[in-house]
């Protein structure tokens, strides 16, 4: 009888563990988190919310970078219409002189029918 009694209070604890282990796992890691690590929570929520600036900051970067690749482009786009219409104000401010440029220092000369060749490239 002397071993039932000595059994009996050990089930009585075991009874009582199981009570306290039916709390989930993350309830007893906060639990003990904030009850005696205070100082790694802090640091995990620290490391999250950099994790966290890191990703908005990236994504900024990117949208940024995107953004001035298409003012370069554009930027390109304006120059070239920018080109052609200061050229094309040249000519029509004074043709005679555009044209005579043109034929003395570049030698060049307006196409003729007896001056034009045609070369036809046949393709395979």
């Amino acid at each position: 009888m002397n071993n039932n009694n000595e059994i009996y209070p050990r089930t009585g604890v075991d009874r009582h563990n199981q009570k306290r282990s039916s709390k989930s796992l993350l309830g007893l890691i906060f639990s003990d988190l904030l009850g005696h690590q205070k100082i790694s929570l802090l640091l995990l929520v620290l490391i999250v919310i950099s994790a966290g600036a890191v990703l908005v900051t990236t994504q900024q970067v990117r949208k940024q970078l995107f953004e001035r690749e298409q003012l370069l482009l554009e930027q390109d786009v304006l120059e070239s219409e920018w080109r052609n219409l200061v050229i094309e104000e040249n000519v029509l401010a004074d043709p005679k002189r555009v044209e005579d440029k043109a034929k003395n220092q570049l030698g060049m000369s307006y196409v003729t029918p007896q001056n034009e060749t045609v070369i036809v490239i046949k393709s395979k």
